[in-house]
């Protein structure tokens, strides 16, 4: 197993800032039981509008976990909780013969997402598909590579879920989890309202105990603004687990 560290300076915080001022008729009195529930599963209107901030102000952090799979021609990857998918044209052109899948437990999201991916659907390079966020409705060992970007917080079974994902994964396949960590996250006034949240050793024994090996853990550490225009610290944490072979 190996450990990293990394330094980047994407402004990722003023997504939350952003839906502050969109959910809010008050932005000094900001619903963030509301803000929460749209960030877990995106409705509405205001759902479309905060999906298209998450894509812009996560891609960094989109980037980072994309980099940590390091995909390859031929490869099938999933991706849990694709947002709006505004991502995925640049990572298809970028790789010849990568066939991705999709899934998010928001039905404007993945209407969203095939909308702005709709030629590689109709090419067949590309699919998403609405999911419960308990099961993955894919064969055994359907994937090579897999990756999720601030989706574990919302797990309704951790374990159970980390087990499906297991189950989709070929044997040498990768899975890669990133995640804010516990000690930014808990900061945050909308994270008590049903974000179960984690540092890195809580997120690796969860995927030890369902049968994961470790690779690699990344911290990447971004210098982002606070609602008091404050520069703070924030970690990402990356975890690229491993199926073993046989």
């Amino acid at each position: 197993m190996q450990k990293s560290t990394g330094n980047t300076g994407t402004n990722l915080i003023s997504v939350f800032i952003d839906i502050l001022q969109l959910m809010s008729e008050n932005p000094n009195q900001p619903d963030f039981k509301e803000i929460a529930g749209q960030l877990n599963c995106p409705s509405g209107e205001i759902g479309i509008r905060a999906a298209k901030n998450m894509a812009v102000n996560n891609s960094n952090m989109i980037s980072l976990a994309i980099s940590a799979i390091a995909s390859e021609s031929n490869d099938v990857v999933l991706e849990i909780g694709p947002g709006n998918g505004a991502h995925v044209v640049p990572f298809l052109r970028g790789i010849k013969y990568l066939l991705y899948y999709g899934v998010d437990i928001s039905p404007l999201m993945v209407d969203e997402a095939i909308k702005l991916n709709m030629d590689s659907v109709v090419s067949g390079r590309a699919d998403f598909s609405l999911s419960d966020g308990e099961n993955l409705n894919f064969a055994n060992e359907f994937f090579t590579k897999i990756f999720t970007v601030n989706t574990l917080y919302f797990w309704k079974d951790p374990k159970a879920y980390a087990t499906e994902i297991w189950r989709v994964l070929k044997p040498g396949g990768i899975f890669s989890l990133t995640f804010g960590a516990r000690q930014f996250m808990e900061k945050l006034p909308f994270t008590k309202y049903g974000f179960h949240l984690y540092n890195d050793q809580e997120a690796v024994e969860l995927l030890l105990s369902c049968g994961f090996e470790i690779k690699e853990i990344s911290t990447h550490t971004e210098t982002v603004k606070s609602n008091a225009g404050m520069a703070v610290e924030r970690d990402i944490v990356i975890i690229n687990a491993l199926k073993a072979l046989g």
